[in-house]
């Protein structure tokens, strides 16, 4: 069957008529609001059924009191998180066992059962709410003072877009449980290219006083649900 020119050039037209829709689109995507792809990144996270999670700091003074890591899995419904976590408590310093679902948590530290404690003692949050699709991790987009789009990073085989903000200390300090309500500390959110998906959270500010420390956490969605259950 042959081509006439005037078909030949009907779909070279439509080609370039979808192609040019379909840049458009993309180009519309990069162009929304720091705040609108910070929160459609949440959104796609909060969805997974499951995510990984580390935290990190840099900082830190010396005889700082609660949690300087943390390791494992988190659920955002309902909220909860099993794994590990690095703390002071009582002036040792080691690796506790955590499982926390919803607002209990139970740890083991020098026993062989996990027992009911309250986290709050140990100047540590419930691990378990940092899930909290209202009040936790994802939430500090919504606390979120003049986001900015910044650079581009690379982690790992992932290519992040970054995004600056300010957060008042009392969002901070409701949220980890230390830090200078009074203060402002400096966030970086990190979103995925590919996916436009949360994928890390950087907090640098007055956790201690006397000393500028950082937390870092990253989280990395699952393809299946993880059971997380009381012991």
């Amino acid at each position: 069957m042959r081509h006439t020119p005037a078909l030949a050039a009907a779909g070279l037209v439509s080609m370039l008529a979808l192609t040019a829709c379909s840049g458009g689109a993309d180009k519309a995507a990069a162009e929304q609001p720091p705040a609108q792809q910070l929160a459609a990144a949440r959104a796609v996270l909060e969805k997974s059924p499951a995510v990984t999670f580390t935290l990190e700091s840099a900082g830190l003074p010396g005889k700082a009191v609660g949690v300087s890591g943390a390791k494992g899995t988190g659920l955002f419904t309902p909220p909860s998180f099993q794994g590990t976590l690095n703390a002071s408590i009582k002036g040792v310093t080691g690796t506790v066992e955590v499982v926390a679902v919803e607002k209990d948590v139970y740890m083991k530290f020098f026993t062989p059962t996990f027992n009911k404690i309250d986290p709050a003692t140990y100047g540590a949050p419930n691990p378990a709410q940092l899930f909290n699709k209202d009040t936790g991790i994802t939430a500090l987009i919504t606390k979120t003072q003049s986001p900015a789009k910044a650079s581009t990073v690379r982690d790992g085989a992932d290519v992040l877009n970054t995004f600056t903000g300010k957060l008042p200390g009392d969002a901070v300090a409701d949220l980890l449980v230390i830090g200078d309500r009074k203060g402002t500390f400096d966030v970086t959110y990190g979103v995925t290219q590919t996916g436009k998906e949360l994928r890390s959270v950087v907090i640098k500010g007055p956790f201690y006083a006397g000393a500028t420390s950082t937390y870092t956490l990253h989280l990395t969605s699952l393809a299946k649900a993880v059971a997380i259950t009381r012991p």
